[in-house]
């Protein structure tokens, strides 16, 4: 049987001290491994200070394109050339930022996965390419688990699902040399439990994939339910579950290591 790899990203790295507090939890305690830094966010520097203190922790950078409302946001990028320009130097500097606190990029991905748009993907992978980071998130694969588990909210996933998609047909291609990581996370974005990451887990596919959590102390609206920005303490939980290292195990699914 072909060797299934898993690896274990939180995101937002930085955006406030209650997530760097549930990232530094979930890799001492749990089986968190990597970290995706927001370079430019409120509590980026102290997110680096705390990773320098965690050599099991891999830190990648968390770019930001836009702040809220993806799909206005790519419709604008493809109709204004001079936002297109921008970006560039945009991205650049959110790596640079990252590699100025002492961080050496382990991968790069982005808010609301908006790095695969078209017009921002071939961007990711100049990046990608001159500051040697190795791998770069692509969000597949995920629908059929996923409605597999449960049909509630079933059309939204699979319009989710088939708009980035037909964005990998555009982009995918490009990639020239850099690692894209088959990526679960983005369909139930805030609500990655420990339910559902043991269904994942039993079904994971052969190759490497990269499951990503959004965990944070922030308290959540609900017991259980995530901060609208999907920070959630459900999904710390889920990285500090017994169930799922045991479920590891018994899978004989490796947890890919950052190498330090």
């Amino acid at each position: 049987m072909s060797r299934r790899i898993l690896i274990t990203t939180a995101d937002d790295f930085g955006a406030s001290a209650e997530v760097n507090e549930a990232v530094v939890q979930a890799c001492r305690e749990g089986v968190l491994r990597f970290a995706s830094l927001m370079a430019e966010a409120p509590a980026a520097e102290a997110a680096a200070e705390a990773a320098r203190a965690l050599p099991g922790l891999g830190v990648g950078v968390h770019l930001v394109l836009c702040e809220t409302s993806p799909a206005a946001w790519g419709l604008r990028l493809a109709a204004d050339a001079q936002a297109r320009r921008e970006l560039e130097g945009r991205l650049t500097a959110q790596v640079e930022r990252a590699l100025s606190f002492g961080i050496k990029p382990t991968h790069l991905d982005s808010h609301f996965n908006a790095h695969v748009h078209p017009a921002a993907f071939p961007i990711v992978l100049r990046l990608a390419r001159r500051f040697a980071v190795p791998r770069v998130r692509w969000p597949e694969g995920e629908l059929g688990p996923s409605l597999a588990y449960s049909r509630a909210g079933g059309l939204r996933q699979a319009l989710l699902a088939g708009t980035y998609g037909a964005l990998g047909l555009a982009s995918r291609w490009r990639a020239g040399g850099v690692s894209l990581t088959r990526a679960f996370g983005m369909l139930r974005s805030g609500m990655m439990t420990e339910d559902y990451a043991l269904w994942l887990l039993r079904r994971l596919p052969e190759g490497t994939t990269e499951m990503y959590f959004h965990p944070s102390l922030e308290p959540a609206p609900e017991a259980g339910l995530p901060t609208p920005s999907h920070r959630s303490a459900a999904e710390l939980r889920t990285l500090l579950s017994p169930r799922v290292r045991q479920t590891l195990r018994e899978e004989g699914i490796e947890l890919l290591a950052a190498a330090r």
